[in-house]
C-alpha cells in the first residue's frame, strides 16, 4: 500500500471518529435539555429557573473557550476528545444519581465544559481533514450525525420515560459506544513552533457575522429543544407526541443536510445561508398553525429541522473556507464559545418570555431571535467589504 493510500485510509478513519463525536455531543443536548426541563417542571420549578440551569451548562463553553485551543496545541485533539467524551459520560450519570436542582448546577457546568471541548476539537479537525471542493458534503454528513444525536435524545426518553435513573444510564452507555471510534483518531498534534495560540478577538474580527450566526442559532435551537415539550403539552399534545415531534425535527436535520450539503458545494454559500435563515423565520411563525395536523404537522417539522440545521453547518463550512492550522483551531473554539453564549442567553430570554407571554409564544420568540440577527449580518458583512 502506498503512502498516499495509507494517508487516505487514515483520513477516513479519522473522519468516522470525528463524525461519531458529534453524535455524542448532540445526544447530550438532545436528552438533557428536554429531560431536565421536564423533571424540574414536575418538581414545580419555574421556567425562568429552568432557563438558568441551561445557562450554567452553556456558560462552561464560554468560560473554557480561552483555554481550549491551547489544550489542543499542547495535548493534540485526539487525546483531548477522548478525555472529554469520558468526562461527558461520567457527568451525565452523576445527573441521574443526584436529582436535585442545586446539585445539578455544578454537574451541568462540568457536562457543558466537556461537551464544548469535544465540539471545538471536532470542528477544527474535520475542517483540516477535508478539501474545499468536498467541504459542503462532508460537513453535511457531520451535521447529519449531530442531528442523529439530537434525535436519539427524545427517542431514549420515549423508550425509558423521564423518571428515575434509567434515561441517564441508557444515554451514558450510548455515549460510550458512540465515542469508541475516537480511539481510531489520528491527527497530528499542533505542538510545533509555528502553531501558536491565535488571539480570539482577532479571529472574531475576521469573520464576525459567522461567529454571531452560531450565537443566534444556539439561542434559538437550544430554546426550542428545552421548551418544545412544555409548549406541546400546553398546546394540547401529549408528552409522548411532543417528544416524537422533537425527534422528527432532529431526523429532518439528519436527512436533509445531506442534499443541502451537496448544494453548498454548487451554489453561492452566503445566499444559501440567508435562504435558510429566512425560511426558518417563516417556518417558526407558521408552526402553531400546522403542528396539530396529523400528516402536515410531522412533514412540516421534518422540513423545518433540516433547514434550520443547515444554518449551523453553513457556519462550520465557512470557518473551513477562511481559516487553517492554529487559526482554525482558535476559530473553532470561538465558534463553540459563541454557541455556549447563545445557549446561555436564549433559554433564559425565552423562558422569561414564556412566563410572561404564555407557553404558546415559543415559536414566535424563536422567530424573533433569528429576525434580530439579520440586520447584524448585513451590517457586519458590509464593513468587511
Amino acid at each position: 500500500m502506498t503512502a498516499s493510500s495509507n494517508r487516505l485510509s487514515e483520513n477516513k478513519r479519522s473522519l468516522i471518529a470525528v463524525i461519531s463525536s458529534m453524535v455524542v455531543v448532540n445526544m447530550v443536548y438532545g436528552l438533557t435539555l428536554p429531560l431536565l426541563s421536564l423533571v424540574l417542571d414536575a418538581q414545580g420549578i419555574s421556567k425562568t429557573v429552568i432557563g438558568f440551569g441551561i445557562l450554567v451548562q452553556a456558560s462552561a463553553g464560554v468560560v473554557t473557550a480561552p483555554y481550549v485551543s491551547r489544550l489542543m496545541i499542547q495535548f493534540g485533539p485526539a487525546r483531548l476528545m477522548q478525555l472529554a467524551t469520558l468526562t461527558t459520560a461520567i457527568s451525565l450519570m452523576a445527573l441521574g444519581l443526584f436529582q436535585d436542582v442545586v446539585l445539578w448546577f455544578p454537574i451541568r457546568f462540568l457536562l457543558g465544559a466537556s461537551a464544548a471541548i469535544l465540539w471545538s476539537a471536532s470542528e477544527a479537525v474535520i475542517n483540516e481533514l477535508v478539501d474545499d471542493n468536498w467541504r459542503g458534503r462532508i460537513i453535511g454528513i457531520y451535521g447529519s450525525a449531530g442531528a442523529a444525536g439530537f434525535a436519539l435524545g427524545p427517542i431514549v426518553l420515549i423508550t425509558t420515560g423521564t423518571q428515575g435513573l434509567m434515561p441517564f444510564a441508557v444515554t451514558t452507555l450510548l455515549i460510550i459506544i458512540a465515542g469508541l471510534p475516537l480511539l481510531w483518531l489520528q491527527v497530528d498534534n499542533h505542538n510545533n513552533e509555528d502553531d501558536e495560540h491565535v488571539n480570539l478577538l482577532k479571529v472574531f474580527r475576521l469573520l464576525p457575522h459567522i461567529m454571531l450566526l452560531n450565537l443566534t442559532y444556539a439561542a434559538a435551537m437550544e430554546s426550542f429543544i428545552a421548551f418544545f415539550p412544555l409548549f406541546g403539552i400546553n398546546f394540547g399534545l401529549t408528552s409522548a407526541h411532543s417528544l416524537s415531534l422533537l425527534t422528527t425535527f432532529a431526523i429532518g436535520g439528519m436527512i436533509l443536510q445531506l442534499p443541502l450539503g451537496w448544494l453548498a458545494d454548487h451554489v453561492q454559500r452566503q445566499r444559501l445561508l440567508l435562504s435558510c435563515v429566512f425560511l426558518t423565520i417563516f417556518g417558526f411563525i407558521l408552526l402553531p398553525q400546522l403542528i396539530l395536523s396529523e400528516i402536515i404537522g410531522p412533514l412540516f417539522v421534518f422540513t423545518l429541522g433540516g433547514v434550520e440545521g443547515m444554518i449551523y453547518s453553513m457556519g462550520v463550512i465557512m470557518l473551513g473556507q477562511h481559516f487553517r492550522g492554529a487559526e482554525l483551531a482558535s476559530a473553532s473554539v470561538l465558534f463553540t464559545g459563541m454557541w455556549g453564549l447563545g445557549t446561555m442567553l436564549g433559554p433564559v430570554i425565552v423562558g422569561i418570555g414564556m412566563d410572561f407571554l404564555g407557553s404558546n409564544s415559543l415559536p414566535y420568540l424563536i422567530a424573533t431571535i433569528y429576525t434580530c440577527y439579520l440586520p447584524v449580518y448585513f451590517i457586519m458583512r458590509r464593513k468587511l467589504k
